[in-house]
């Protein structure tokens, strides 16, 4: 730009300095606009796998909470979405580590988002106070809830205590004669025991399962990232190219 206002001087009758004096106010504002918008209060912020309910393609981004709702970005800071509180019709926990957000509409489809991430049981308390009459935790995230409510009781403690059991009664498998009924109260502790090991046996094999989309997600990253580093190589060379086209004006210029 000052090399093209040295060429032409500020004294010839076509000068463009003015009309570049005015655009030059408009990002002023937009930067007064945004500067506002960052002065908003940010309570968390993590990085997701989004899935958009129209788009069976899944991309990385990042969840941000406000007080005043909840914004979906991608990794380059851009928006995606923005839900405000009174948007938000329902928030589904599917697991500990994802999320769907919904929006209703009449007569058009409606707005989900579907959210993945390790950091997600972070959020989900947030989420919880902020929409307590819209949050709705499905089967496989109702075992997240129970540990949120009491933390004494351990993943690890449980499944030990079960597989406790299940080794005394193999150890143990009869009782003596004449206890009929203590051998009924055994039995149905076994079973229970059995039952709940079964279930955190189900919701391990969820988690691990996550965790294997995860890591694939990663090696998919990984990826971009490689070819983005290949579009920013090929910007440096163009922008070589042209700070060469440069020195060679400021040269005629000298």
């Amino acid at each position: 730009r000052l090399l093209t206002e040295l060429e032409s001087p500020s004294w010839w009758p076509f000068s463009s300095k003015l009309w570049k004096a005015q655009l030059e106010t408009k990002p002023k504002e937009t930067a007064t606009v945004s500067d506002s918008k960052n002065q908003e209060g940010i309570i968390i912020r993590i990085p997701v796998i989004i899935t958009h309910r129209t788009d069976s393609n899944v991309k990385p981004g990042k969840l941000t909470l406000f007080a005043s709702g909840l914004e979906i970005s991608d990794c380059n800071s851009q928006v995606i979405h923005r839900f405000e509180s009174k948007d938000v019709d329902d928030i589904r926990v599917h697991t500990p580590y994802e999320i769907s957000v919904r929006q209703r509409f009449i007569g058009k489809p409606d707005t989900s988002y579907r959210l993945l991430s390790a950091k997600m049981p972070e959020a989900i308390p947030i989420l919880e106070m902020q929409f307590s009459k819209k949050i709705q935790f499905l089967e496989d995230a109702l075992g997240f809830v129970g540990a949120r409510k009491s933390p004494q009781v351990d993943l690890g403690t449980s499944i030990w205590q079960a597989a406790t059991g299940l080794l005394g009664g193999v150890v143990q498998p009869s009782s003596p004669v004449g206890s009929r009924e203590g051998m009924d109260n055994d039995q149905v502790q076994l079973q229970e025991q059995e039952k709940v090991s079964q279930e955190e046996a189900k919701e391990l094999k969820q988690i691990l399962k996550k965790l294997k989309g995860l890591a694939l997600e990663t090696e998919a990253e990984l990826e971009r990232q490689d070819e983005a580093l290949d579009s920013i190589t090929t910007s440096v060379d163009r922008a070589t190219l042209n700070i060469d086209k440069q020195n060679r004006r400021i040269k005629k210029l000298t």
